[in-house]
């Protein structure tokens, strides 16, 4: 039985012996493997032919280009992390080999062994656009209130990490933030509360719309606007930390986020009042038959024409005001 050949037991009696161990898996392509154990590592190692392999969507996953004193050019180190799943970590090691020796480039056989097992590593995830878009107007929206009313009132206020029917409930009205990619000012509403304004409250949507920035000196990734939102805390990072988490971010997963942003125009605060095309429960209790039976409503809005109008403090800086 080859190195190529392992079984089950043998991977384990490799690991269990507790102590690292390297050999040839491929003489043709030049293919070595690596154990160690007290890491919890499989290290596949092999001549770094044509493009790196694209792996920043696995977490359990790395490459790199290293030297091997006595050995010359460049090597790819692929490293697995092998926890609870030290034979399978192998087989795609070896699926990978087998694709080397079928002619595949190193970037070609990591992409293919990687589809060919997707149940093998776990895939991160990142946001989706519109998830992307929505934090990242709320987060300018934070940042703006940080700088008028400070952390604490900013904080207290931001509802949106909460599920809160509204994304910012300030001392005498609310705002539902809403942000677009697209050249006109259409918003997907996700529910039939999102505009309904709170008894005695006024309800603002604020439209921001963003565009892709490219090199522009004044755009900015997903992450780079949550570390500048964090680096404007003090006594509330945590909580702030805590509320990205709840929506999903991950500073582990900083990575997966290079599109960057900037404003495509000044945000707008539109007054959600009884002219405002809004869908909500009472106006769909008052022309839907058995209404009960109706739920899940979602609609698109398109306030570019709209009037809109200046919000109290603390937004009235951040829209732009109405001629």
């Amino acid at each position: 039985m080859g190195e190529r050949d392992l079984t089950p037991d043998t991977v384990e009696e490799y690991f269990t012996a507790g102590v690292e161990a390297a050999f040839v898996l491929s003489d043709a392509v030049g293919a070595m493997l690596e154990i160690d154990p007290t890491r919890n590592e499989l290290r596949l190692i092999s001549p770094a032919l044509g493009a790196d392999p694209d792996v920043t969507t696995y977490e359990r996953i790395g490459v790199e280009r290293i030297n091997i004193i006595g050995r010359p050019g460049d090597w790819f180190r692929l490293t697995v992390d092998a926890t609870r799943m030290h034979y399978e970590a192998y087989v795609l090691l070896v699926s990978i080999v087998d694709q080397l020796e079928s002619g595949a480039s190193f970037r070609h056989a990591v992409s293919e062994s990687l589809s060919g097992l997707k149940g093998l590593l776990t895939s991160r995830r990142r946001m989706t656009d519109e998830k992307e878009a929505g934090l990242v107007g709320e987060l300018l929206v934070l940042g703006h209130v940080v700088e008028q009313a400070g952390e604490e009132l900013a904080i207290q206020a931001w509802l949106g990490p909460l599920a809160e029917e509204h994304d910012f409930g300030f001392e005498g009205f609310d705002a539902e933030v809403k942000t677009t990619r697209s050249e006109a000012r259409a918003h997907v509403i996700g529910t039939e509360s999102q505009l309904q304004a709170t008894a005695g409250r006024p309800l603002f949507l604020v439209s921001i719309q963003i565009t892709l920035a490219g090199a522009a000196v004044e755009g900015f990734t997903l992450p780079e606007l949550i570390d500048r939102t964090r680096r404007r805390l003090d006594r509330t990072r945590r909580t702030f930390d805590a509320a990205v988490e709840r929506v999903g971010w991950s500073d582990e997963d900083a990575d997966l986020y290079r599109t960057r942003f900037a404003y495509r125009s000044v945000p707008r605060a539109l007054l959600v009042d009884d002219g405002f095309p809004a869908i909500t429960g009472p106006r769909l209790d008052e022309v839907v038959p058995q209404r009960t039976l109706v739920s899940g409503v979602s609609y698109r809005v398109d306030v570019t024409n709209l009037a809109f109008a200046s919000p109290p403090a603390p937004l009235a800086d951040f829209c732009e005001e109405p001629s």
